[in-house]
């Protein structure tokens, strides 16, 4: 069995994906840079996978030409669940739409088509939920920053969504959870890794008082007559709140 071992991006997994193709390795088993501990298992049969852009994007066309673009759209949704074993996963779903091409979609019932369905809509619902729930704070460095701590790895299905949406001004969305964030510089976004907080970003006193306001307004706004915890908690569950201005002292 050979290990393909890759830079944990969805890009370099496609990479491996390709280059196990190629080989014609059957049983393959994929490892991300970070997991240090699992390659030193397979320290003697580990294969290193460079990312390489044509590659992925080549790999893409070929699989969405033979299968679909809703299939591709799936499995890039259920690969950034970044569940335990999730490669291996996606793996079978991509060697078994290479086989049956476009009945792929419609095998719901059978594996591992309906692990990867359940999963990427999963992931898709999160991502919707955060283009909601991601609160900008303008900080005296001169950006505006936000904090998030997703279960799955959502940066890249958001970044675009606040291109659009908050064009004008430069930004950082960080992932707590990953040590990682997306960063807009006015032209475009990139996702850089290793980011971690050395002290506490300081905030514009305009976004002190701008964030007062809106406690303010979310407090006095609600019916006392009407109150209704758990449906509340239905649409804004607790998990989401530590990060969200209103539900904070701060």
């Amino acid at each position: 069995m050979t290990v393909y071992r890759y830079d944990g991006s969805f890009e370099g997994f496609i990479c491996a994906v390709a280059d196990c193709l190629e080989a014609g390795e059957g049983q393959p088993e994929f490892v991300g840079d970070g997991d240090h501990q699992i390659a030193g298992l397979f320290a003697g049969d580990i294969r290193e996978v460079a990312t390489v852009r044509e590659i992925a994007v080549a790999f893409r066309k070929h699989f969405v030409e033979a299968v679909s673009q809703e299939a591709f759209a799936t499995m890039r949704y259920a690969f950034h669940s970044r569940k335990t074993g999730i490669e291996l996963l996606v793996w079978r779903y991509l060697t078994l739409g290479l086989q049956v091409g476009r009945r792929l979609c419609g095998m719901l019932a059978e594996e591992p088509v309906h692990s990867v369905n359940r999963i990427a809509r999963h992931v898709s619902h999160e991502a919707h939920k955060y283009k909601g729930f991601v609160r900008f704070r303008e900080v005296d460095a001169g950006f505006l920053y936000a904090r998030i701590e997703p279960e799955a790895d959502i940066l890249p299905f958001i970044a675009t969504h606040f291109v659009g949406r908050v064009g004008d001004r430069p930004w950082m969305i960080h992932d707590l959870r990953r040590s990682q964030a997306a960063i807009f510089d006015l032209k475009s976004w990139r996702l850089i890794r290793d980011i971690k907080l050395t002290a506490e970003p300081t905030l514009t006193a305009t976004e002190k008082d701008y964030a007062a306001l809106w406690q303010r307004y979310f407090q006095r706004h609600a019916i006392a007559e009407r109150h209704n915890p758990t449906l509340q908690q239905k649409h804004v569950p607790l998990r989401y709140r530590k990060h969200l201005v209103e539900f904070t002292d701060q």
